[in-house]
């Protein structure tokens, strides 16, 4: 028997076509304990920070630019941050579109939401302060991508016919 998820907020800015259609296909994930909080890319992220349920266990940071993601997404989000005690990422940072980190580090961080940022990453990097360090004083990160990369060699690929 498998280890019950923690209860994932996550924080979705949206800057797509369709948000109904969306919200409507995140819904049919059927991801237990979620809890989808909007945030206007307007206005920033603060609104949904603020609105982050205290039982929470996984944060989520999603800047939607309505390219398609697998039924599977929220699990490819959280699983680096649960993968073992020994090996659990602090955070996860997937193809520049998205970062889970778990909750307890990112209210450590006390982030500040300035409505003029909209960078992931210079949202998030605060929270590095914060993560628990392993041997010696290095923090684990995971990072995906939405690309498939071809092997690292030196034969060419993908060379003009």
């Amino acid at each position: 028997m498998g280890k019950k998820s923690p209860a994932v907020a996550l924080l979705w800015m949206y800057r797509g076509k369709n948000a109904e259609a969306r919200r409507e296909q995140i819904q049919e994930w059927n991801h237990p304990g979620l809890e989808i909080l909007e945030a206007d890319p307007k206005r920033g992220w603060s609104t949904a920070i603020q609105s982050i349920p205290k039982e929470a266990g996984i944060c989520i940071f999603w800047m939607d630019d309505d390219k398609p993601v697998d039924r599977d997404f929220l699990r490819q989000m959280t699983q680096p941050l649960i993968a073992g005690e020994d090996f659990g990422a602090a955070m996860h940072f997937w193809s520049g579109n998205a970062v889970s980190v778990m909750k307890y580090v990112f209210d450590a961080s006390h982030i500040k939401d300035d409505p003029a940022e909209h960078s992931l990453l210079k949202l998030l990097v605060p929270m590095l302060d914060v993560a628990d360090k392993g041997p010696g004083g290095r923090v684990h990160l995971a990072l995906s991508s939405t690309e498939k990369l071809a092997p690292m060699s030196m034969e060419p690929v993908g060379s003009p016919s």
